[in-house]
């Protein structure tokens, strides 16, 4: 009945046999137990839908919609249109969901309704799941709204939020891969506070397979267009969004010339390369690195920062040749 589903759980996946079972069992023992489980598997060609066949006789809130691969954002989109909740909470499938998460989120969304979506701490691991670090992000909706200005502040697998307002705002669009969650949350500021609880409420997975990693580019392009358009609409402009995914192309008609696109690219280059070796992945670390010297007519302090950055990742790369 759709009156007893408090939240609707979003699960995308696409050949996740390694983890999922792990996520959905976090999942299945939530404390909060009015849930649907929405799996929308992209075109799985591994053991996943099995597995998801295994889970669904164990537990009748769990659906799988199966769909060719494509995409993370059409499926973010379908399962938004299949939800029955109120509520939606993101979740990847290979990440853990503490056992008070959704009621805890659930519970600071009742409490504060001019807030369409709140993400949590979260508590990084590794592809075993041994912890590597706790990671917090700006708490209070002005924080939070100032934060967006300059980056993505909340771990999209980590949010829950209200459906009516995304579905508002266009919902996610597809021109942003990489990061249409940024893209969401900078049109959702602009009518609706966002926040982050403090305490850690998710351990995300973090290892080099991940799409954010192998596609350090294209979430790097996808982010300053997002920026863009929001600059935009803020001036009373139309949005300038494209239609198909992001290029270089596109930001220089939304006004950014050549040195400014490398100047940016560089700077977010750079942190990609640090983050990367603060989580031991030294193959997105060097993919970092040489995105960051392809760029050209840097001003000079950023390229200092560049040659720092190059020798920190050699120093680094000879303590830890296996990475």
């Amino acid at each position: 009945m759709t009156d007893r589903v408090r939240i609707s759980v979003l699960l995308p996946v696409r050949d996740a046999e390694e983890h999922l079972a792990a996520s959905l069992e976090s999942l299945i023992h939530q404390s909060e137990t009015r849930i649907e489980i929405i799996v929308i598997d992209d075109g799985s060609r591994d053991a996943t839908p099995r597995l998801l066949a295994g889970m669904v006789a164990r537990d009748p809130r769990i659906a799988v919609i199966r769909q060719p691969r494509d995409g993370l954002v059409a499926a973010l989109n379908r399962g938004l249109a299949l939800a029955r909740a109120p509520l939606v909470a993101r979740m990847d499938g290979d990440d853990i969901a503490h056992p008070e998460r959704l009621a805890r989120q659930a519970a600071f969304l009742a409490a504060h309704p001019d807030v369409a979506v709140v993400g949590s701490a979260i508590r990084v691991v590794d592809r075993r799941g041994h912890w590597l670090r706790d990671q917090a992000f700006p708490t209070e909706p002005a924080a939070v709204a100032l934060a967006l200005e300059r980056a993505n502040c909340l771990a999209h697998p980590s949010v829950m939020l209200r459906r009516e307002m995304v579905l508002a705002v266009g919902g996610y669009r597809s021109a942003f891969v990489m990061a249409e969650d940024f893209d969401l949350w900078l049109r959702l500021s602009e009518r609706h506070a966002l926040a982050n609880l403090p305490t850690p409420l998710l351990d995300y997975r973090d290892h080099h397979a991940q799409a954010s990693w192998r596609h350090i580019e294209q979430r790097i392009l996808s982010e300053l267009a997002a920026q863009a358009c929001a600059r935009a609409r803020r001036a009373g402009r139309p949005d300038p969004a494209p239609r198909t995914v992001v290029t270089g192309a596109h930001l220089h008609a939304m006004g950014m010339d050549g040195p400014c696109v490398a100047r940016e690219t560089a700077i977010r280059a750079i942190g990609a390369v640090r983050e990367a070796m603060a989580s031991g992945h030294r193959e997105a670390a060097a993919a970092a690195l040489q995105l960051a010297w392809r760029q050209r007519g840097l001003p000079w302090r950023l390229g200092l920062r560049r040659l720092e950055v190059t020798g920190r990742f050699r120093c680094w790369k000879r303590r830890w040749p296996t990475g």
